[in-house]
């Protein structure tokens, strides 16, 4: 906790595009599970500045693929669905939030905006690469959509790609699990190509797609999986967002620390 009777207040950028009353209790559910605030962040530049001045953390959700202008490609025959309104909002508030040394996660499309909004490229479908043509995926949704339904109920997920990873011994998500290898869902189509300046890689699947990345100095972590509905696989992935909680809650209290040398 940030301190007695507050908890610290986490922003989310969601789309809002074919996810339905999913975007209202998937991605805010492990937040407040882990102890914090969830609200979302409404896609106005008016007021952008005042909200990231109240948030303690960020959150960036899934959702439909980044355009491949952002990261100076054509988009390929594979491309899925784009919402450019979103794209453009989130690589501008990515960039301010860590500018502002704000404790980002990114799940899902959030480790790819992560890596593009710093320079990085991605692979517009896995199977473009010939060392992921066996890596798990549910590029239809298929799956995904019995996955939110489920959810939806606070129920038992139904089974779904699943694959392991190995993590970067002393990384955050290492110090997050206390553990360098752990298994994780794997519903994406897309994934991240070259990693951006700044950005390093502290996990990877078996056949070397990236799962994790991390910037040094404070906590900003892109996780490839879903690790919003993971931990209600695995409980124990749960830590990784008390982590980041946790990080926020520190955020919160170093910048009332002024307000109480005041009074």
């Amino acid at each position: 906790m940030s301190g007695p009777g507050r908890r610290p207040l986490v922003g989310i950028s969601l789309g809002y595009r074919d996810f339905d009353d999913y975007l209202a209790v998937g991605f805010h559910r492990p937040i407040v599970r882990a102890g914090g605030v969830a609200v979302t962040i409404p896609r106005l530049e008016e007021g952008l500045q005042d909200i990231l001045e109240r948030c303690d953390g960020l959150m960036l959700a899934g959702g439909h693929d980044i355009s491949p202008e952002h990261y100076r490609q054509r988009p390929h025959a594979l491309l899925g669905k784009t919402d450019p309104h979103r794209d453009r909002f989130e690589l501008d508030l990515v960039r301010r939030a860590i500018d502002q040394r704000i404790p980002v996660i990114g799940v899902c499309r959030g480790i790819q905006v992560l890596n593009v909004a710093f320079g990085g490229t991605l692979v517009q479908d896995v199977s473009l690469v010939p060392e992921w043509a066996d890596h798990p995926s549910d590029p239809t949704w298929s799956i995904w959509r019995t996955v939110e339904r489920a959810s939806l109920e606070d129920g038992e997920l139904p089974a779904h790609p699943r694959h392991p990873i190995e993590i970067e011994h002393g990384s955050l998500l290492h110090a997050a699990l206390g553990t360098t290898r752990t298994d994780v869902s794997s519903f994406h189509h897309q994934a991240v190509d070259t990693v951006a300046a700044g950005l390093r890689v502290t996990a990877r699947a078996p056949d070397g797609l990236v799962e994790a990345l991390e910037a040094e100095g404070s906590f900003v972590l892109g996780m490839q999986c879903e690790l919003h509905e993971d931990w209600r696989v695995r409980p124990e992935l749960l830590a990784v967002f008390e982590s980041f909680v946790a990080a926020a809650a520190g955020r919160a209290a170093r910048r009332r620390a002024p307000e109480r040398t005041r009074a």
